[in-house]
């Protein structure tokens, strides 16, 4: 597992599920078997194991700090597993005297027990229940139908257009997932956004020419108020939105946000070798945090680790 703290505290919670197993075995037997037989008592004994360990399971992943990746998730389950088949096989023989044709018997779905949906709920259920945090915080791919571009050629349109701004004396400022690769984030690029003053940009109407592939357009969704202008360039995707009025909505109250950067405070950052204007940190991260996209709650956990781990 990535953090060193983390292996004792999940074998510490094996211990706790072990345990929560065993009294559900017990009440089985000295219960349910009575009233209901063997094979009823099996199935819901087993059945409600299943039920408690996904929420206790629920329960330990989701208050992970910091949140699980998901290979430190998958690591937890097969651990699990591996510790439930030894433990059970450690104490089927040794406290109920059980033999080896037995104890395997229980694994085996042609007998009609149904004991391996246990084995199948402490493998799985880490990755899945704590997959949501993961994303949020970065960690895991957010689920989209979307087609990243490549690292080269997005450096090669950032240089492209670097230079044309530098050279026409263009205020700008890189925004979007662009802006929070150069603050620390690290999923891959879609496209490249930036933020233009709008009289700068009717400016190099004439260089953009050639790469328009869509006209200065106005634009408003459940998330911008804005227009902007899209080119391509190698076959790479640039969005221009013009900062003058370009609004963006917080999610929790509605309320609409002046989303102008303030070009003299933004920074000049290298970001694959390219060197750019992008927005400031602090008031991406504020924007971010409003919008609360899934993508954005990932590029501020990723942006706010890379802070943390430079300061």
């Amino acid at each position: 597992m990535h953090s060193p703290s983390r292996l004792p505290r999940a074998l510490v919670f094996w211990l706790f599920l072990a345990a929560v197993a065993i009294v559900t075995g017990a009440l089985r037997e000295s219960v349910l078997r009575p009233l209901v037989g063997e094979p009823w008592a099996h199935w819901i004994g087993t059945l409600a194991v299943c039920a408690i360990f996904v929420f206790l399971i629920g329960q330990f992943v989701n208050r992970l700090d910091p949140p699980a990746a998901p290979s430190e998730l998958w690591t937890m389950g097969i651990v699990w597993l591996l510790l439930t088949v030894c433990f059970e096989m450690v104490f089927g023989r040794l406290a109920l005297g059980s033999s080896w044709r037995e104890l395997l018997g229980a694994y085996d779905p042609g007998s009609g027990r149904i004991w391996w949906l246990v084995l199948l709920t402490v493998l799985l259920a880490p990755p899945v229940l704590g997959r949501g945090r993961a994303r949020e915080a970065g960690l895991a791919p957010i689920e989209r139908r979307i087609e990243f571009i490549s690292e080269d050629r997005a450096a090669e349109a950032m240089a492209w257009l670097a230079d044309l701004f530098r050279d026409q004396d263009v205020r700008y400022a890189a925004a979007g997932g662009l802006a929070a690769r150069a603050w620390g984030a690290t999923r891959p690029l879609v496209d490249l956004d930036f933020f233009v003053h709008g009289e700068d940009l009717d400016r190099i109407e004439t260089d953009l020419a050639p790469y328009l592939v869509r006209p200065l357009t106005g634009i408003r969704n459940d998330h911008w108020d804005l227009s902007f202008m899209r080119l391509e360039y190698s076959g790479i995707p640039l969005e221009l939105s013009v900062a003058e009025g370009a609004r963006y909505r917080e999610a929790a109250t509605g309320e609409w946000h002046d989303a102008c950067p303030t070009f003299s405070a933004c920074p000049e950052r290298e970001l694959l070798g390219v060197k750019l204007r992008i927005m400031d940190r602090d008031d991406l991260v504020e924007y971010k945090r409003r919008v609360d996209r899934a993508v954005d709650r990932a590029d501020v956990a990723a942006i706010e680790r890379a802070h943390r781990a430079s300061s």
